[in-house]
């Protein structure tokens, strides 16, 4: 290629090849295209590019001097970070790595002084093209993300294009962890799983860059309100899987971010953990079943060729559960399974049998359960069961504001699904995301298989909860406690640009009738740190303009009672400030019958996004209780067994957090209120 044509390739033509490549790698219809590989900077502005880059060593020969992954501001030559992709042999779609004629990717054991990690196949490098493997381009499989893996076989074992300790790429078996996918993403293709040191990886071939040094941005302002008392929080929180209570009392789980890092706590409040500490199982959701016979993980194996599997592990250390055996790939995606076929459950017993779900669908049926049934305890060979339950309809409708709608949608993908026994009358609960919703079922089981008959649906969380997956005892009845763990969802209009993500507070469950009750945990008291007066308010006030707590880390308990009236409202205002015209209004409107959080006056730009729960008075008789925890701009809203999370953003000119005030405001004639109100503190 010429110097000229190199140039109109950097310049000119790359957006637009790019816009190929995304479309041949989705569609298999493109001859070939150009490929760069990015790692998001979430701290660099929009003016600061920088990128790490493949340099060659001090004497100039990449394969005898390898230097490695540099940091770098500019690249002289931007076809150097470009690299063909060879799609000669027909669907299959392979990145070659190549430079030019000499120049390719190889692996090495170490890169930059970096040992790699001893269970890959080693660093990524520059080096001799003849012993260069080539990396296939593999969607993947039900996913909506634009996600892709970069896969090679090696030694006769699939491996995964991967980031290790976030500092060097290498290959590493495929295990779906979130550090092996990449996304396709405007002019690059970032990993997914961005670190906790986020870099980009262009894969240049030269070291005609100069050396980057990381920028000085001045933190957002609205940044004093990212949360405090949620500890398992970053950029790229998403699903929890496994919750567990050991029998020494200890809580785990683990969070996809970090693929599974795994966390503990003793009071379900405080979390040890590390998002750098993976177990290398999967960067999507799963499941870990305490059986007679031992512990099992099941994760779905994301990136390799064809179907998915459902992988497994067994716990060889049975009491902390920090160290695994990898079985590999148990549970094989049927035929019938189109739409997705992902996120495992926890194995349960019935019938003296033991069966594992996990989440699918296909077009024709819908969303659906798969079922398999195990040959023993043991949990390593099973038998497809068909679908415990399916559906091709949601109850309701989640809008792009986060407002739970009324109207209906069709369903053909079911994800994040849960399955137990709860509550004393044999009930039965089913919990899953059908995308647009994160539902829940109550109902009973029968047959051989077992099928699921629903009597009773609603929403786990009326606001930006997602992603539930309970957590129980190693040996898990209907009596046994029942938490439900998740994230706070992928993004809120009015959220905070910059805070995050973060996992909720576990919430409890109950079963009542044919209703699932989702209220907070009483291990929420450890958070108190000192508690203000009460404050009662009457109807005849309307409302009570003086702060009953200040702070923007608060738990406040507004409990009512009295004549309920055909209309008006018992209202919390928090984050108020001084002036009263900015906050946020969480409560009951008696005419709608529903739990609301009002966000008209949250934030510096004015909205009219207004989140509702239905709630009809007759649940609650003659006693109505709204339990808040304000945490910055993250809030947990319960009421009646119902729940909301919103995300705001308050406006940062109104005043700093610790000056942010909650008042009470009523407009309900002939109600009582009574406040409660904690500073709260991790």
């Amino acid at each position: 290629m010429s110097g000229i044509d190199t140039a109109i390739y950097g310049y000119v033509v790359f957006p637009l090849l790019f816009l190929a490549y995304a479309l041949a790698v989705l569609t298999y219809a493109h001859r070939w295209s150009v490929l760069a590989l990015s790692r998001i900077m979430d701290f660099l502005s929009p003016a600061h590019v920088a990128s790490l880059v493949f340099v060659q060593g001090t004497n100039g020969d990449a394969a005898t001097d390898p230097v490695g992954l540099v940091m770098c501001d500019s690249i002289t030559d931007p076809s150097n970070q470009y690299w063909k992709v060879d799609r000669s042999n027909g669907a299959q779609s392979t990145i070659a790595l190549q430079a030019d004629a000499t120049k390719c990717f190889v692996l090495s054991p170490t890169a930059s002084g970096v040992t790699c990690d001893p269970n890959g196949a080693g660093c990524i490098t520059l080096g001799n093209c003849g012993t260069a493997p080539t990396w296939s381009v593999k969607p993947i499989v039900g996913d909506k993300r634009n996600q892709v893996t970069l896969v090679t076989e090696l030694h006769g074992t699939l491996h995964c294009l991967d980031f290790f300790a976030d500092k060097v790429a290498q290959a590493y078996p495929c295990v779906g962890s979130s550090n092996q996918k990449w996304q396709l993403n405007g002019s690059a293709i970032r990993v997914f799983d961005m670190s906790p040191e986020p870099a980009f990886l262009s894969l240049a071939s030269t070291g005609n860059c100069t050396r980057a040094v990381a920028p000085t941005v001045p933190p957002n302002p609205d940044m004093v309100f990212c949360p405090k008392y949620h500890p398992v929080h970053d950029k790229n929180v998403y699903d929890p899987s496994g919750p567990l209570l050991d029998y020494s009392g200890v809580w785990h789980t683990w969070e996809d971010d970090g693929g599974w890092s795994h966390w503990t706590s003793t009071d379900l409040i405080h979390w040890n953990g590390s998002f750098t500490d993976s177990t290398h199982f999967s960067g999507d959701t799963g499941s870990v079943s305490p059986t007679p016979s031992g512990v099992y993980a099941f994760w779905p194996i994301l990136g390799g060729q064809g179907p998915i599997d459902i992988g497994s592990a067994v716990s060889t250390d049975t009491t902390r559960f920090t160290t695994w055996d990898i079985r590999g790939p148990t549970i094989p995606q049927p035929t019938r399974i189109t739409t997705g076929y992902r996120d495992p459950v926890r194995a349960f017993q019935y019938n003296e049998k033991w069966w594992v779900g996990v989440g699918c669908g296909n077009n024709d049926v819908g969303a659906q359960f798969c079922l398999f049934e195990a040959d023993d305890d043991t949990l390593q060979n099973f038998t497809d069961r068909g679908s415990l339950y399916s559906t091709n309809i949601t109850f309701g409708t989640m809008d792009d504001n986060i407002v739970w709608q009324p109207q209906n949608s069709s369903a053909n993908m079911m994800e994040c699904p849960d399955f137990f026994p709860l509550g004393p009358d044999g009930k039965w609960v089913l919990i899953g995301s059908l995308y647009k919703t994160n539902q829940w079922w109550v109902g009973t089981v029968t047959g051989d298989p077992p099928r699921f008959t629903p009597e009773n649906v609603g929403i786990v969380d009326y606001g930006n909860g997602y992603a539930a997956k309970t957590g129980t005892s190693m040996v898990q009845s209907g009596t046994s406690r029942r938490v439900v763990f998740g994230f706070t969802g992928w993004k809120e209009p009015t959220y905070i640009n910059g805070c995050g993500r973060a996992l909720v507070i576990p919430r409890e469950l109950t079963v009542v009738g044919t209703t699932l009750h989702v209220a907070p945990i009483t291990e929420t008291r450890v958070l108190r740190t000192h508690q203000f007066p009460h404050r009662t308010v009457h109807t005849t006030s309307r409302s009570d303009n003086a702060a009953i707590i200040k702070g923007s880390q608060v738990e406040v308990r507004l409990n009512c009672t009295g004549t309920w009236p055909p209309s008006g409202s018992v209202a919390l205002r928090t984050l108020a400030t001084a002036d009263g015209r900015s906050y946020v209004e969480i409560g009951y409107d008696f005419a709608a019958q529903a739990m609301y959080v009002d966000h008209a006056k949250c934030c510096a730009v004015p909205n009219a996004i207004k989140q509702r729960a239905p709630l009809p008075v007759s649940l609650f008789g003659s006693h109505f209780e709204l339990v808040v925890f304000v945490d910055g701009g993250l809030i947990e809203a319960f009421a009646g067994g119902r729940v909301i999370t919103p995300l705001v953003a308050p406006d940062v000119t109104g005043g700093v957090p610790a000056a942010r005030a909650t008042t009470v405001h009523i407009t309900a004639v002939g109600t009582v209120c009574t406040a409660l109100a904690w500073t709260l503190a991790y």
